[in-house]
């Protein structure tokens, strides 16, 4: 594939989709491929993050408790694994681990960043849609919150 095919594929996938064509050229360009064999691990949880990997062919198995049927997610060609990493620096609460022959693109948060820097309006873009994330998030929290005062709180029931 050209460098050509790698930014159509990264220009279809968040937050990468935001951006111009010359930010995720960059991108593509200044992170290079790299190839993971079947059950090399791309990280743990608990361990620090500070990037994210674009699985370009391939496949990832992502674990919150490590190798086994119980709590995987297999992850395809056009993910992008471990977003948040991108945008700050989280602790992993899954793990990762290649299922098959893979091909990555791993993107650092200091790339990402620099990129931003460069393209101000795409870095707006990326924030409003951060931010907008955010907002259903906590949303989301309020409501579970109501619902479970709803449970806990109860109605004293009316005597005849």
């Amino acid at each position: 594939m050209t460098l050509d095919d790698d930014v159509a594929r990264l220009a279809r996938t968040p937050p990468f989709h935001l951006l111009p064509r010359e930010a995720v050229q960059l991108i593509a360009f200044s992170c290079g491929k790299r190839r993971f064999k079947a059950g090399e691990i791309l990280f743990r949880p608990g361990e620090a993050g500070d990037g994210a990997y674009f699985l370009h062919s391939g496949a990832v198995l992502m674990s919150k408790h490590g190798p086994g049927p119980e709590g995987e997610k297999r992850v395809m060609a056009g993910a992008l694994i471990g977003e948040s990493a991108l945008y700050a620096p989280v602790i992993r609460q899954v793990g990762a681990q290649v299922a098959e022959d893979a091909v990555l693109i791993p993107v650092p948060r200091e790339t990402f960043r620099r990129m931003l820097a460069e393209f101000p309006a795409a870095a707006e873009k990326v924030r409003a849609t951060l931010a907008e994330r955010a907002h259903r998030l906590v949303e989301g929290l309020d409501a579970a919150r109501v619902r479970s005062l709803d449970v806990i709180v109860q109605k004293p029931r009316s005597r005849p």
